[in-house]
């Protein structure tokens, strides 16, 4: 079990990372508030409450694996799954109490409270506030066209001068499909958006049927 931590710490960073946005920036183009990004983001945070998945390259310590990382908070419960190639590890905070989770091993572990060393930093697992989405609807973005996979999506591209980071939204007609981060040395990371919403199924809060409970 002692690699389900080390998976953990960092399927949060990975998480807390993987939607990013500019708050600012100088491109000519249509203000934040009118981009279809933030009718979306908008209606999603807005509530505290969501469900985010996305897919692409995540890293779990061990190199790059293609896998789903998913963030989902309801309250002040919390609940963290990365499903890649190798491992499908969750973590998960309710009741006051912490549960570590190993799927490939039907097994968890618990601990009381809220792990220090897990969330150590509550602002990690805020992927938006209103704030950021206040910054968004003050921001300027651009748009065009672009083959992603074979297939071409319009975009919005929201873009920081000062740092030279961007991040792009690729959609089919309203539909959100990909979010790409460029930094400022021009790498890319792009994660497909396999659901993103307000709406969760509180049943994601429950450690699965079956699971054995592993005592420390």
């Amino acid at each position: 079990m002692r690699k389900i931590l080390k998976f953990s710490l960092v399927t949060l960073l990975i998480i807390s990372l993987a939607i990013l946005i500019t708050g600012c920036g100088t491109n000519n183009g249509g203000k934040g508030a009118d981009s279809k990004i933030y009718k979306i983001l908008n209606k999603t945070f807005s509530s505290g409450d969501y469900i985010v998945t996305l897919e692409g390259n995540v890293d779990i310590g061990e190199g790059l694996e293609n896998g789903t990382i998913t963030l989902a908070i309801r309250g002040e419960d919390i609940y963290m799954d990365i499903d890649a190639t190798t491992d499908h590890m969750s973590i998960m905070y309710k009741d006051d109490t912490t549960y570590i989770i190993s799927h490939e091993d039907k097994m968890y572990m618990t601990s009381e409270g809220k792990d220090e060393e897990l969330f150590e930093e509550d602002d990690n697992l805020a992927i938006f506030s209103i704030e950021d989405l206040n910054d968004m609807a003050e921001a300027h973005y651009t748009i065009g066209k672009e083959d992603v996979n074979g297939t071409e999506y319009d975009y919005e591209e929201f873009k920081d001068e000062e740092t030279g980071v961007s991040d792009k939204y690729y959609f089919s007609g309203e539909d959100l499909i990909y979010i790409k981060t460029i930094n400022e040395n021009g790498e890319e990371d792009i994660m497909k958006v396999i659901k993103l919403s307000p709406e969760l199924d509180d049943s994601i809060f429950n450690v699965p049927a079956g699971y054995e409970k592993f005592e420390v």
